[in-house]
């Protein structure tokens, strides 16, 4: 009897030990279950050459230690024998046997490894759309081989929980994802994410401080240029997952061809090669210092920014070249991204992006056109409205920008402000022209969300306008120019 009751009391204190232990673990802890999943594929460049490419997303053990769940967009079309999943925690990397399960509604693919990396499957929680707990994602941004975590915000809302559908009603890829590529449906409820997901974060796990699965984070679409930030709720959709009989796409997603993050390498190269072209990829396109830094995250043409555009917005674009009677379609657009606060800017492609006292800047070889861009964290939305003006100011009295003093407003250029404190979004479009000889003009837009500011301007020297070169190169930088935005969500 008493052996008996020894032998239980020592399972109770075992078990009360592992419920201990269990109850310490935290989203640092996860992430040692977080995985890089690499993908090599053939796709356009962006003359349209067929290149390979190196794809890069992120993915999570889920039900044994050989399984693993990421963003079907990381994987689709993809041969198993072109998957590697790695672990830097380990130092470890594996095949893939096969892809177990496909849920195209939610973009979500279950992948069995042919190798025990030593990860353990983490667990899931429910979560409302419209929590303000603390969640981070843990994955491995933009192509680099070490783990990185970020903190996540959701975007509240008093509707139900949210669809994609909200998200891309009004594009091209509604039909796009729902007729043509069948993933994601634009039906499929989402997280709205606020803060920012960065290109490879796709499939990544979304955690509690306790080391939970919320979501998985997708994404990996764009309205114009700003991308656009959504999660997948991880207890609803991972149990459809196991269920599902949804075949495996035989090619490669839209996603991973136009807007995901990828290195193009030569044909038949191997790992190591592979792996440091990614890595100097990354720091070639890094631009600034410190907190500071943006990075060139894609280039698109004219038609493919165009496509992604909400009708009203890309109704605006066509306006601007029908009224010039210009053709923009040969017209490409490097756009760099801020991974701290979404905020993308854009300039025309090919042009070289530099940096110098908070500014990001670029200017065309004949100094007729300088292009500038801040992103400023004000602390809070009031100072960020205040400091918008402020900036404004700044930028009339910037040497390069003329050597008057006295500026003025053209009535057919009227200013156009909009303010919303409840959501603390604010946008400032502001024109002005020199009155000395009235061929300089300042284009000064500014944009708000929450304490982010995010600061464009355009000097112009209008005095080569009749020169068709300089109308249309104009336009490409103005087109840039309207391009900068926040992330969307």
């Amino acid at each position: 009897m008493r052996t008996k009751i020894l032998l239980s009391f020592i399972f109770f204190f075992a078990t009360v030990q592992f419920i201990a232990l269990f109850a310490q673990s935290s989203d640092r802890d996860a992430a040692r279950s977080v995985v890089k999943i690499k993908t090599t594929f053939k796709g356009p460049d962006e003359k349209g050459k067929i290149v390979t490419k190196i794809g890069n997303g992120t993915g999570w053990c889920y039900g044994n230690p050989r399984q693993v769940i990421t963003a079907l967009h990381v994987v689709a079309g993809i041969p198993v024998k072109d998957i590697v999943v790695y672990t830097d925690r380990q130092q470890k990397e594996s095949g893939v046997i096969k892809v177990v399960r496909v849920l195209k509604e939610a973009d979500l693919a279950l992948l069995e490894l042919d190798t025990d990396l030593g990860i353990t499957p983490l667990s899931l929680a429910d979560v409302d759309h419209n929590s303000t707990g603390e969640f981070f994602i843990w994955g491995y941004p933009h192509g680099i081989f070490h783990m990185a975590g970020d903190d996540v915000r959701f975007s509240r809302s008093l509707d139900p929980p949210p669809t994609l559908n909200s998200l891309v009603n009004n594009t091209d890829f509604k039909f796009i994802l729902d007729e043509q590529q069948g993933y994601p449906l634009s039906k499929v409820r989402i997280l709205r994410v606020s803060s920012t997901i960065q290109p490879g974060h796709s499939g990544a796990p979304i955690l509690t401080k306790s080391g939970q699965v919320i979501g998985i984070a997708d994404g990996g679409l764009r309205s114009g240029t700003a991308r656009l930030n959504w999660a997948i709720p991880a207890s609803f959709y991972i149990p459809k997952l196991l269920a599902s009989s949804d075949p495996f796409p035989g090619t490669a997603s839209l996603q991973a061809n136009l807007y995901a993050s990828y290195t193009v390498v030569p044909d038949n190269s191997g790992n190591e090669m592979q792996n440091k072209m990614m890595e100097d990829d990354v720091k070639y396109n890094i631009v600034g210092s410190g907190d500071n830094e943006i990075t060139k995250t894609w280039s698109a043409s004219y038609q493919e920014i165009l496509s992604t555009m909400e009708v009203e917005d890309r109704n605006d674009i066509s306006e601007i070249t029908s009224a010039f009677n210009l053709n923009m379609n040969n017209t490409r657009y490097d756009v760099y991204e801020d991974y701290q606060t979404g905020a993308t800017i854009t300039i025309p492609a090919g042009e070289t992006m530099d940096y110098s006292n908070g500014w990001f800047y670029t200017t065309n070889e004949n100094n007729t056109l300088h292009y500038y861009a801040m992103i400023y964290d004000a602390g809070d939305f009031a100072n960020a409205k205040t400091n918008a003006y402020k900036i404004f100011n700044h930028v009339l009295s910037m040497p390069f920008v003329s050597s008057t003093d006295s500026w003025y407003m053209d009535e057919d250029d009227a200013d156009f402000f909009e303010e919303d404190d409840e959501w603390e979004y604010a946008s400032y479009y502001i024109t002005r022209y020199a009155n000395e000889t009235n061929s300089i003009m300042l284009n000064f837009n500014a944009e708000i969300d929450q304490n982010e500011l995010l600061v464009v301007f355009m000097v112009s020297d209008l005095s080569q306008n009749e020169n068709p070169t300089f109308l249309k190169q104009f336009l490409h930088y103005s087109i840039a120019l309207n391009l900068a935005a926040f992330a969307g969500y």
